[in-house]
């Protein structure tokens, strides 16, 4: 290898990394910039419209640097809710949420999450009661219609033992 060629390949690889850090400092303020009053991190936890006691919370957590597929499962979570669970989500029985996980750690204990996921927890009387991590939404994702059956099965179980107290 000729030292012109050797200088050549260590100025293409740094101008790669160049690059890719640009790129990812991009993406960074892209998703800082995305968070809105009600969801950003310095601002209280969003109140169910009638605000209740037992509810179902269905949590999008996520990290700061957010890819396509994350951003999909959101899109796709939040769909389902807001469709599918429409009356219950007004009527104060099921809240949304989305929360970044590295900047409020105490949700990456409380619920084991180690990477973006869809929570859905039980709360009754103030309390949660349980807590279901949707760990295969990575895995669903790609078909809408299995996607919302497994999202959809979690919410319903809550809701249901809800009922039957």
């Amino acid at each position: 290898m000729t030292m012109e060629k050797a200088k050549n390949i260590t100025r293409s690889a740094l101008l790669a990394f160049v690059l890719v850090s640009i790129g990812f400092a991009l993406g960074k303020e892209v998703t800082a910039r995305r968070q809105t009053p009600t969801t950003g991190p310095e601002s209280p936890a969003p109140v169910a419209p009638a605000a209740t006691s037992d509810k179902v919370v269905v949590y999008y957590l996520h990290t700061t640097f957010r890819c396509v597929t994350c951003n999909e499962i959101e899109r796709l979570t939040k769909a389902l809710v807001e469709t599918e669970f429409a009356d219950d989500l007004t009527a104060g029985r099921i809240e949304w949420r989305e929360a970044n996980f590295q900047q409020d750690e105490s949700l990456a204990k409380r619920y084991e999450v180690v990477s973006s996921c869809v929570v859905v927890v039980n709360m009754q009387g103030g309390q949660e009661r349980g807590f279901q991590r949707l760990d295969d939404v990575w895995t669903r994702y790609q078909d809408p219609a299995d996607f919302n059956g497994y999202v959809g099965a979690a919410i319903r179980k809550y809701l249901t033992e809800r009922v039957k107290e």
